[in-house]
């Protein structure tokens, strides 16, 4: 009669489950941890990213308020001489004048567009949490700010603009400032480009004004004054506007080590 041994599997000890254990729990660890760095890296390249582009959209931003800062002074030397004018009756024998300075024209808004293309997509994707750095968002939001309040004046001079338009007709000939923009309008539609280095108008020598009622005038001298001092409340917002962009921009440059 044949006996059949069974063989048995020597028991394993605990410590090599607590061994196996342990290298599957680090297993997982480093995995986690890999996965973890590259997503931060990921999130600080993709603020580096930001960054540069908040940087040329600051650049920018000052480049725009220069100019514009310039063209408002322009306008306001340009309101004290129309000012000027009117005031001293000079008008009726220099009529030319009055619509040379009518040219620009005075009561156009000069809007301030911001470069927002970086500050949007860091508000409406949820992105300003990957600025780390407090100072930096805390900068770039008082900026975005900044620059939106600052756009309360423009209804008033749309405003202004209407109330003085009546008053300007009856010191102005549109049959005289239609004449004067022909030359320029059949250039610009006989041309397939952009037409430059052509007068906007092209004046008579001499152009007569009749004299305005007393009451006309001094309403229009009155708006003429409003205006200038909005254009100079504005160009005031321009320069802070314009410093706020400056500091943004060099703190964006320091604290990203940017070129």
């Amino acid at each position: 009669m044949e006996v059949h041994h069974h063989s048995h599997t020597a028991r394993k000890k605990w410590t090599h489950y607590f061994w196996e254990f342990l290298m599957l729990f680090l297993a997982v660890f480093c995995g986690f941890l890999a996965e973890y760095q590259l997503e931060h890296k990921i999130e600080r390249d993709r603020e580096k990213q930001f960054m540069q582009t908040m940087a040329e959209d600051l650049k920018s931003d000052t480049a725009r308020l220069n100019g514009l800062i310039k063209l408002r002074k322009s306008r306001i030397r340009k309101l004290d001489t129309l000012f000027h004018i009117i005031a001293s009756d000079e008008y009726i024998t220099n009529g030319r004048k009055v619509y040379e300075l009518y040219e620009f024209p005075y009561w156009d808004i000069l809007r301030f567009f911001p470069s927002d293309r970086t500050m949007q997509q860091l508000k409406n994707g949820g992105n300003l949490r990957l600025i780390r750095k407090r100072n930096v968002s805390d900068a770039l939001i008082k900026y975005d700010v900044l620059v939106r309040n600052y756009k309360e004046y423009e209804p008033l001079q749309e405003e202004l603009a209407t109330q003085i338009n009546p008053h300007l007709e009856k010191l102005l000939d549109p049959i005289i400032i239609e004449k004067a923009k022909r030359a320029y309008t059949d250039k610009v539609l006989a041309a397939d480009t952009i037409i430059r280095g052509v007068r906007y108008m092209e004046l008579p020598d001499t152009i007569t004004i009749s004299k305005l009622v007393e009451a006309d005038k001094k309403i229009f001298l009155k708006h003429i004054n409003q205006v200038k001092t909005l254009y100079i409340a504005s160009m005031r917002d321009n320069m802070l506007e314009r410093n706020q962009a400056k500091e943004t921009l060099a703190l964006v440059i320091k604290e990203y080590h940017l070129k």
